[in-house]
């Protein structure tokens, strides 16, 4: 799929009138600063490829919501300053979209069953490209401040140089909790995903021995975070990014975001 392709499709998710009956809608851009710990740095950099290094990016993000289910969708520039041809491949520009929907099929019990599908794309201007998609079901639960999405769904996935093969399942969810604490709102969220059963063609990474390696045929991947909202317009965050047998690497990896919103 063309990077224009995906942007098309992300505009299209993007906005609320693509749907009637919309309840509820939001969209920010961000500024973001994510910075490896040193020992992600060590384990990965030891490796044949996939050594991670600290990175600006650049986010758009939005979504919207109703009776018949909701959306969301992020654009992100990473390395937004640098160019394609950087003497260090980690600081090339690169490119991270993400496009989820839930339709609402049924009520069980008072519990919506939905319709699950997301596309996650990751690119640069060179070799690299990744794409995750997964088709399944999931829903939605609230109590209060609180509420989870989870999902489960098969998962094929398309790199470049492999083609698209089914790659095992997807399951995971997102959570959030909204509170006061000294005058101020915040919101405490998580989002995670497990992928079972790879298969091989996709578990070459990049060993922290050096070279390269098998890795598990289960991976994690998500993030932990704490929202500080300054006011209507203005929102900064901390985040926990964690992944385990992801991200191209057969290690543990783990940074910390550093985020400033403009809420539009």
């Amino acid at each position: 799929m063309k990077l224009r392709n995906i942007l098309v499709a992300a505009s299209v998710l993007a906005t609320p009138a693509a749907f009637a009956a919309n309840d509820w809608s939001f969209k920010n851009v961000s500024v973001n600063w994510l910075d490896w710990s040193n020992g992600t740095e060590d384990r990965t950099n030891a490796g044949a490829f996939a050594g991670k290094k600290d990175f600006a990016f650049l986010e758009v993000e939005g979504g919207f919501g109703g009776d018949w289910g909701e959306a969301y969708g992020f654009f992100d520039v990473e390395n937004p300053t640098k160019g394609a041809s950087e003497t260090d491949g980690r600081d090339k520009r690169r490119y991270a979209a993400k496009a989820i929907a839930r339709f609402n099929l049924v009520q069980l019990g008072g519990v919506p069953l939905q319709a699950y599908v997301h596309i996650y794309d990751a690119r640069d201007h060179g070799a690299f490209f990744s794409q995750n998609r997964v088709l399944g079901l999931g829903t939605s639960l609230s109590n209060g401040n609180f509420w989870i999405k989870p999902f489960i769904g098969g998962h094929q996935q398309f790199d470049r140089n492999i083609g698209a093969h089914a790659n095992g399942v997807m399951a995971g969810y997102v959570a959030g909790y909204s509170f006061q604490m000294l005058g101020q709102s915040f919101m405490a969220t998580q989002w995670h995903e497990t992928e079972f059963n790879r298969d091989d063609q996709f578990l070459t990474m990049g060993s922290p021995a050096g070279g390269v390696t098998k890795g598990n045929a289960t991976g994690q991947n998500g993030a932990v975070s704490l929202w500080w909202n300054v006011s209507k317009e203005f929102t900064t965050g901390l985040q926990y990014r964690y992944a385990d047998h992801k991200l191209g690497s057969a290690s543990y990896q783990n940074a910390m975001i550093y985020t400033a919103k403009y809420n539009f």
